[in-house]
């Protein structure tokens, strides 16, 4: 048997400004994605938005708005109902207008999908060599590698370790000029321009400057976007994620 719930407005998204309408409207939120938080990204006001997405989805959960939690797989959207898919459960979800801040993982999404061109791009590495500087950040004119943002090591944090962000556009994604092993090359490169040494080895002599690649986080960088339809509402607008 399907369960049912009666929603009057439903929020489907998991953005900062999706689940901070989900608190402010008092309706009920879908997760249709996992969210995605760089923690070195801070908004006007100077709050980190992991932090401020934790403490509004707490509030949200408290007051039994977002029941399935992260367990959605997906959502398709019927006429005056929701199927909401749960691994191999399903439920049914009655509607009367929904606020989409997204569109991944939704069948029936009543809009054109959304279009983007480009990535944000965070490559992250372990400094081998170079970890002892001042620099919290270095910051560059071009996409490729447009910032290096240093943090102090967990095991010794009087060094640190590196995580490069670039905007890549979409054609050039797999492209090897724009790979992890360029971005560390044009990290270590920034490194030596802005002053900062490898690691001193005899009284005379330095090891150069050595970057071990983690991992590469990709976010798509979607239009933003706002479109009303009778009882649906489309709004994708980055500049309420920064209040």
């Amino acid at each position: 048997m399907v369960v049912e719930f009666e929603w009057d407005s439903v929020v489907i998204g998991t953005s900062v400004a999706a689940i901070e309408y989900a608190f402010e409207t008092d309706s009920h939120i879908l997760f249709n994605t996992e969210p995605y938080f760089f923690e070195f990204e801070k908004p006007v006001k100077g709050e980190i938005q992991k932090d401020k997405w934790q403490s509004l989805a707490s509030k949200v959960s408290i007051r039994g708005l977002n029941p399935f939690g992260n367990k959605i797989t997906s959502i398709r959207v019927n006429d005056k109902f929701l199927e909401v898919i749960c691994g191999t459960k399903k439920y049914k979800v009655f509607y009367k207008k929904i606020m989409f801040f997204d569109d991944e993982n939704i069948e029936g999404f009543p809009f054109e999908k959304l279009k983007w061109s480009k990535y944000n791009v965070y490559d992250w590495f372990i400094v081998r060599s170079g970890a002892n500087h001042s620099y919290d950040f270095l910051e560059r004119k071009d996409d490729f590698v447009k910032k290096v943002h240093f943090f102090n090591k967990i095991n010794l944090p009087r060094y640190k370790d590196c995580v490069s962000h670039s905007i890549i556009k979409k054609k050039d994604i797999e492209d090897f000029n724009f790979s992890s092993t360029m971005t560390r090359m044009k990290t270590i490169n920034i490194m030596d321009e802005a002053g900062i040494k490898g690691t001193k080895h005899t009284r005379t002599y330095r090891y150069p400057i050595k970057l071990e690649f983690v991992k590469r986080e990709v976010s798509k960088i979607k239009e933003e976007i706002f479109k009303e339809s009778s009882n649906y509402t489309l709004d994708t607008r980055r500049l309420k994620d920064s209040k």
